[in-house]
């Protein structure tokens, strides 16, 4: 949904009607304002839906492959204790993502292993490729942290909050990965913002801490916090 923030009305609504199945879960979005393209995942499922913002057309891409899936290797441990619900381990697909600065790149990952991907935007706008050339052309770039959300600052750092360890990390352009900060506080750090001054905005969605992740006690902290903190120098 697009809103406009100086008349406080909505201008557009996208749909996804006989692109995605009722079993879909569109979470992350990052929008390409220049070329007016929105990139989406599809958590649930796994999968990257592309939205034309001018004729409002849809198509979700790379739903079967490897990148977009929970790699079956991985055990996600969580608070000292594989991560489960109702008894079973908890498997979830591709959602975080980030656009480079220059729009040319989109990041993404599985939202329970340390897998990180990306693709040019080039390729997932083209709609003349198959699914295949389409496949062949993501990169698989190792191992990082379990991360939620994820995104790049104007020098091309890439942030992401490592959920097991409660800490905010940066991978550069060489993919040399460092912690900033280690902290209790940060249960679950998810979406976030960069301002122009120069601050990361983190929320904490304290996934872990719900009931059903915990045998049915709700261990969830009110209230749900924001915190900003400095961009390194």
């Amino acid at each position: 949904v697009k809103f406009n923030l100086a008349t406080n009305h909505i201008e557009e609504a996208y749909r996804f009607d006989g692109v995605l199945s009722n079993k879909s879960y569109i979470n992350d979005v990052r929008v390409d304002t220049q070329r007016k393209v929105a990139y989406l995942t599809n958590f649930n499922e796994g999968g990257i839906v592309v939205v034309d913002l001018n004729s409002g057309i849809a198509r979700q891409l790379l739903h079967n492959h490897y990148s977009v899936k929970h790699d079956p290797s991985f055990t996600l441990v969580v608070d000292g204790k594989e991560f489960k619900k109702n008894g079973q381990p908890v498997r979830l697909q591709s959602d975080g993502i980030a656009l480079t600065p220059d729009r040319e790149w989109l990041y993404y990952k599985p939202l329970t292993d340390n897998k990180l991907y990306r693709i040019k935007t080039a390729y997932l706008r083209d709609e003349e490729l198959s699914e295949q050339e389409l496949e062949a052309n993501v990169e698989d770039l190792g191992r990082f942290v379990v991360t939620d959300g994820m995104i790049f600052d104007t020098n091309g750092n890439l942030y992401m909050g490592d959920y097991q360890n409660y800490s905010i990390v940066q991978i550069n352009p060489a993919l040399e990965m460092k912690t900033l900060v280690s902290e209790e506080r940060l249960i679950w750090p998810d979406s976030y913002s960069i301002s122009p001054d120069g601050y990361l905005y983190i929320s904490c969605s304290q996934i872990n801490k719900q009931p059903d992740y915990n045998e049915g006690e709700n261990k969830r902290i009110s209230p749900y916090t924001i915190y900003k903190m400095p961009l390194p120098a």
